[in-house]
């Protein structure tokens, strides 16, 4: 009886095996046909396959594997996210690490940040994917600045009409919203610019640039702050390249002309695109060499006399990354970047003060970044206007949300203006300050907010066109008016010093010459003289050969600097030219240039 039981148990198990057997070489023969279709970019027929074989055998880890890949590769993220799972809970091991990473990166960009941490961790061989470190940044990131916060908003609203709507500027007066809007996911698809009535509510498709729209791609438009120019970008499409330029229209007598393309000045060969206007400089964005990264941020600066300067690159803002979406608020820049210290792809970044070139970039914090990509913004004093884009959504990859400012980013930083006048008139003046510094040398026009820490050890020079330049010093007020006087024939250098009977340059005289030597290489000025006057104390003679002397000691550092476009000479004039007839006071020991143009 026992031998029975044991045969039966035997030819049992023998059946089993023998069954288990052909249902894993018939979901094997299945792996392999969908396989083919996979290879082919066949995946619906894949799909089919890859289901039969695992009707033959549910447990069979190839199948399973290539049928999470294959919904992937059709964008169908839930399904290929269930499958996935459900590899991972079979006691499949040889592609663990892939199912580990791809889940991670999934639930990072579903938002499920803890989830996808877990799944990422348990990659034991992260060197084989290329993005492991980025998003493991991005999930640290996240998780240590949940709570940081610069800026606040409701949302109120969402244009999603289209499958692409990004780089929104609204137009205060007149209520609207212009953004660049594209209908379809293909590379060739048309992009136009499109707008929004911010009254009505509604989308206005026949706006009034429609005109602008052709068969190219038109977008990322941009408006002066009076109405009168608008620059956009327009991108020629075709297999060779993708070729974007900036234009620009103009309103005269309420119509706008014919669309101009700017010169070389601003557009290159390459891609040249996302332009804004603020004040007198036009921001834009290229990926044309010799910027820092792949995309970079430009500007160019309005110029009454020359039109546009040449485009330079904003170099304290860009990095090894892509900074994109130029906005300007309030000399505040913000910008979309995906450097390192990002939530997720792109982030809304700012720079406190666009004069600023010693200031660091911050992150505008969790209630505007997202493990979403935010790859632009505009803000007036009310609203917010940000595009966000899901990876993972393959009906409409990006949106523009529109919502109720609650807190705005509030600098800490404190600013100085600086504004000049003419010392007689009182008028005030269109005048520039340049900032001297060990470090760099930079200019900016006058009744502009200058960042109170760069003015901090560094020579404050303010100037105007046909005045001559002053060194200033910087005082508690939060404006400072300078006078500067007009260029005459006779001029007295103040900030000259020199010690008691002594005709030797000190330190603070030789900063003040350094200036003054640059101004004198731009000046129109033909002949200069230098001379040296003393007060009336003291033998005649002596004060003669001691103003010469000071004369001399001038002249010889003004030459140090290779000034070849004025003929200089000097001379001494001891006490014999009083600041006026009746004065006898310290003032009358100075230096003064003559100006001699014949």
């Amino acid at each position: 009886m026992i031998k029975l039981l044991f045969f039966l148990f035997f030819i049992n198990i023998f059946f089993i095996e023998s069954s288990f057997s052909q249902n894993t070489k018939k979901a094997n023969k299945f792996y392999i046909e969908g396989n083919r279709f996979y290879s082919v970019g066949d995946f619906d027929s894949a799909i089919n396959l890859f289901l039969k074989s695992l009707k033959a055998d549910s447990n069979f880890c190839p199948s399973i594997y290539k049928l999470g890949l294959s919904y992937k590769k059709k964008n169908l993220f839930d399904d290929f996210i269930r499958w996935f799972l459900f590899y991972e809970d079979k006691i499949c091991s040889e592609n663990k690490d892939d199912v580990n990473y791809k889940l991670g990166e999934s639930f990072f960009l579903l938002g499920e940040i803890n989830k996808a941490k877990g799944y990422l961790m348990s990659v034991k061989d992260s060197i084989r994917f290329i993005d492991y470190p980025k998003y493991l940044s991005y999930i640290n990131y996240n998780i240590d600045n949940s709570s940081v916060s610069f800026f606040e908003f409701e949302q109120k609203g969402l244009i999603n009409n289209s499958f692409f709507q990004y780089s929104p500027q609204f137009q205060k007066s007149k209520n609207k919203l212009y953004y660049t809007v594209r209908k379809g996911k293909r590379l060739f698809d048309d992009e136009d610019i499109s707008s929004y009535s911010m009254v009505q509510n509604k989308i206005l498709f026949n706006n009034v640039f429609s005109y602008l729209n052709t068969d190219n791609n038109e977008g990322t438009p941009s408006i002066s702050e009076d109405g009168s120019l608008m620059v956009y970008t327009s991108c020629e499409m075709n297999f060779k390249k993708n070729s974007c330029d900036i234009f620009y229209v103009e309103k005269k007598e309420n119509s706008w002309s014919s669309p101009v393309k700017f010169s070389n000045t601003i557009n290159s060969k390459y891609w040249d695109s996302q332009p804004f206007l603020y004040k007198d400089k036009l921001f834009f964005v290229s990926n044309r060499p010799g910027g820092k990264g792949a995309r970079d941020i430009y500007f160019s600066q309005k110029n009454d006399k020359y039109g546009w300067s040449k485009a330079e690159n904003l170099s304290y803002v860009n990095t090894l990354h892509e900074e994109v979406s130029p906005f300007v608020e309030n000399d505040i820049i913000y910008f979309s970047s995906n450097r390192s210290n990002s939530y997720g792809g792109y982030d809304i970044f700012l720079l406190d003060n666009i004069s600023s070139k010693n200031k660091s970039v911050i992150n505008l914090g969790s209630s505007i970044n997202s493990h979403q990509d935010e790859t632009s913004i505009f803000l007036t004093d009310k609203n917010i206007f940000l595009t966000v884009e899901d990876k993972l959504n393959q009906n409409i990859r990006s949106s523009i949300v529109i919502g109720d400012i609650l807190k705005k980013y509030k600098s800490e930083k404190k600013f100085k203006v600086l504004r000049t006048f003419d010392s007689i008139s009182n008028q005030e003046l269109k005048g520039v300050i340049s900032i001297k510094s060990d470090l760099l040398e930079t200019t900016f026009k006058t009744n502009q907010k200058i960042d109170e820490e760069f003015l901090e050890n560094s020579i404050i020079v303010a100037g105007a066109d046909g005045y001559f330049p002053l060194v200033t010093e910087i005082n508690d007020r939060d404006t400072i008016n300078i006078f500067l006087n007009k260029l005459t024939s006779k001029i007295i250098l103040e900030n000259i010093y020199f010690d008691f009977d002594s005709y030797h340059l000190d330190d603070d005289s030789k900063k003040y010459l350094n200036v003054i030597a640059d101004w004198l290489k731009e000046s129109n000025i033909k002949s200069l003289e230098i001379s040296g006057h003393t007060d009336n104390i003291g033998n005649e003679n002596y004060n003669l050969k001691l103003s010469e002397e000071r004369a001399l000691s001038v002249y010889n550092y003004i030459n140090t600097f290779g000034i070849s476009n004025i003929k200089i000479n000097y001379k001494g004039y001891g006490s014999s030219l009083p600041i006026s007839k009746t004065y006898v006071g310290p003032k009358n020991r100075r230096i003064e240039f003559t100006i001699i143009n014949e």
